[in-house]
């Protein structure tokens, strides 16, 4: 008899939870009154007022006033609390450091971006000990407030162990003693993604949400890509999905190890090019000097800019003949730069090496905020579920 009774305790204790997360989910996109809620989650009336009692407890949701501009008796709307607290997004570059601090509405609340200086792990962190100090001063937040957060790092991320391989732009970073090091300042409440797969959800959110099928590729310092179904990136058994760098740029299996930075990304990121750029006898120093000089007709820029068109045709290629995606978005500091004409170009170029028909190829619609943005987003969720989790 009392095992019977802890089980209907158990079971009743579950099913109030699973009303109180589809109150809160309604209530994540917008003010509602109970008689609202009731409609849309199909609980009934007394149910709802549990579970809005519950979470108001918990100083999660908050009666927003009575709705006013109706006749008889006006109803009192219900919203999220979302000062009640605070998540933050990370984006590691190779020698800067960008933040994002939300709120549980997912609005900004303050951001930065520091520059470390260097290409190194110890550079990193102290750019990111000094610019987290001064997000929390600016927007009168303590640490312990942030009840999530959510790294996008550089390199391949272990989904199960959370470990961080083949970050080779960014020495010390794969060193698992710099994964302890993020643990100590960030705490337990943090996951680490790799920044492609979190610039693939920034880029979600303005292409459909849970309906977006695209392949991002993404072409900078480093270079990557992602395989979007049903508005997810596709990681893969090991968190390997989309490492293109490492496609091989000749056939066969002679030639040694492969290279620790992958044989693609030497002959196509923004760091090739340039010293494409300077061998023909140009003189930039930035990928977007490069670009502006190949609009304006420079012939070396044009050299450069066609070489790194037929590049990224050939790893799309291989990308389009397996997924077939509708779409295909250009991400990083080329794909954002070369902005339409680049695009145009890729597909041009798709066209006459593929029989069949073709994907859009489009630049960025979320820019070089992405992974800052997918980083929130992801960081979203995860605080909710926590804050629900310790109900």
């Amino acid at each position: 008899m009392l095992r019977t009774s802890l089980m209907h305790g158990v079971q009743a204790s579950h099913l109030r939870r699973i009303n109180e997360r589809a109150v809160l989910e309604h209530l994540r996109t917008g003010a509602f009154t109970a008689p609202e809620l009731a409609d849309r989650t199909g609980l009934s009336k007394p149910t709802i007022g549990t579970a809005l009692r519950t979470l108001q407890s918990a100083d999660l949701v908050r009666d927003r006033g009575f709705r006013v501009g109706r006749s008889g008796q006006a109803p009192v709307e219900w919203g999220i609390n979302e000062t009640a607290g605070f998540v933050l997004a990370v984006d590691v570059g190779t020698q800067w450091v960008r933040l994002k601090l939300g709120n549980l509405a997912g609005e900004t609340v303050a951001a930065r971006r520091a520059g470390s200086g260097s290409a190194t792990a110890a550079s990193i962190l102290a750019a990111l000990d000094r610019s987290l100090a001064e997000l929390l001063a600016e927007a009168g937040v303590a640490r312990s407030a942030i009840v999530f957060t959510v790294v996008g790092s550089p390199g391949v991320v272990d989904p199960v162990t959370g470990s961080i391989n083949h970050a080779s732009n960014l020495p010390g970073w794969d060193d698992p003693s710099t994964l302890g090091e993020l643990r100590a300042r960030l705490g337990d409440r943090c996951v680490i993604m790799k920044d492609v797969y979190l610039s693939a959800l920034g880029e979600t959110a303005r292409r459909g949400g849970p309906a977006a099928e695209f392949v991002l590729f993404s072409i900078g310092r480093g270079v990557g890509s992602a395989v979007v179904h049903e508005g997810r990136p596709l990681t893969g058994a090991r968190g390997a999905a989309g490492e293109i760098a490492f496609l091989p740029m000749t056939s066969g299996t002679a030639g040694g190890a492969p290279s620790v930075r992958g044989s693609f990304e030497e002959a196509t990121s923004a760091d090739a090019m340039l010293e494409r750029a300077a061998e023909l006898g140009g003189a930039f120093s930035t990928v977007e000097e490069l670009v502006d000089a190949w609009e304006a007709g420079d012939g070396t820029a044009e050299a450069v800019m066609q070489r790194e068109v037929e590049l990224t045709t050939y790893a799309l290629s291989a990308l389009v003949v397996v997924v077939d995606p509708p779409l295909v978005v250009l991400a990083g500091s080329v794909g954002l730069r070369g902005g339409a004409r680049f695009a145009t170009a890729v597909r041009q170029a798709l066209g006459r090496v593929l029989p069949f028909g073709l994907p859009a190829v489009e630049p960025s619609l979320a820019g070089e905020d992405a992974t800052l943005d997918g980083a929130l987003d992801r960081a979203l969720d995860l605080g909710w579920a926590r804050l629900l989790d310790v109900l």
